[in-house]
């Protein structure tokens, strides 16, 4: 296999793929590839019926589940025994992750290979309406939040679109955003996937919102269609010292730009308890499952 790095010219070969499998789990969208390969870590190979995509993550190698370039097509088999004879030959223990909904099903069909269950990676997704009405009790807490915002900043505040010339100032958010936390080796990728989603905005069909408090940036999500019944949220950073704004641009991003979804896929927590609780307490209308498949 002839691994290449991802980068914008492969989108036309990749949705040949992914376009018939019609996944609904985040990995698989060109724009989540190539925002996450920056630098090499993302790479990948095609044979005459099959993707591949190799990733190279902190001090872990693995594969996601290869694409074939039909779902029910018996090649599968033999493109998953290829994939693992490649990572066995490179010194790669077999993975394979991101498995669901179809992919799970392909994989079951398969002979030699088990699957494994890995919650930290199992995307949210809730109904639209939810997050853009946000009614009812169990949402009574998010009202709040907003209701607290618009006490303090409603006339202060205005929400704005974000486009591709604004890179500077999501760049600025996201510094003052990781100068709260406790940095670590994914925050120069993600910084590396932001301006990644920023500059390539057209061309992957990136829809971009931000809230603007006495004219400056203080928030910005960034997220796309991913087919006409739902959309993915791939990038959400906000002035944690601002009480209710992850909740305000949440809910205005939905407003202005994912009315025509039924869906919303927010994606995984990570196993990081407190996205965990943030995402669960949006009420999500169901889950993707995803699994790691190895060989036997």
């Amino acid at each position: 296999m002839d691994f290449k790095p991802i980068d914008i010219s492969m989108k036309q070969m990749v949705e040949h793929y992914t376009a018939k499998w019609k996944l609904e789990c985040s990995e698989y969208t060109f724009s989540n590839l190539l925002m996450w390969g920056c630098g090499g870590n993302i790479m990948l190979a095609e044979d005459e019926q099959a993707l591949y995509i190799l990733l190279h993550w902190g001090n872990e190698r693995f594969m996601f589940a290869p694409l074939t370039v039909e779902p029910e097509s018996e090649y599968y088999q033999t493109a998953l025994d290829k994939a693992a004879e490649y990572m066995r030959t490179h010194g790669i223990d077999p993975v394979f992750k991101g498995i669901s909904g179809p992919i799970k099903a392909a994989f079951e069909r398969c002979t030699g290979y088990e699957l494994t269950d890995d919650r930290n990676n199992s995307d949210y997704v809730y109904t639209m309406e939810s997050l853009r009405d946000l009614a009812g009790k169990k949402l009574h807490a998010k009202r709040n939040h907003i209701h607290q915002f618009m006490a303090q900043y409603g006339e202060r505040y205005e929400y704005v679109k974000i486009t591709g010339d604004m890179m500077g100032e999501c760049v600025d958010v996201y510094n003052e955003w990781l100068s709260e936390k406790s940095p670590d080796e994914t925050d120069n990728m993600e910084l590396c996937a932001i301006k990644t989603l920023l500059m390539h905005m057209d061309v992957l069909g990136i829809r971009g919102g931000g809230i603007r408090i006495d004219g400056k940036l203080a928030a910005f999500t960034l997220g796309q269609k991913m087919d006409d019944n739902m959309a993915v949220v791939h990038i959400e950073k906000a002035d944690n010292e601002i009480m209710g704004l992850y909740t305000v641009i949440n809910n205005q991003f939905v407003q202005h730009e994912l009315t025509d979804v039924k869906f919303i896929n927010r994606e995984e927590d990570m196993g990081m308890e407190g996205l965990r609780k943030a995402k669960l307490s949006y009420y999500p209308a169901y889950m993707i499952d995803k699994f790691d498949g190895r060989p036997i």
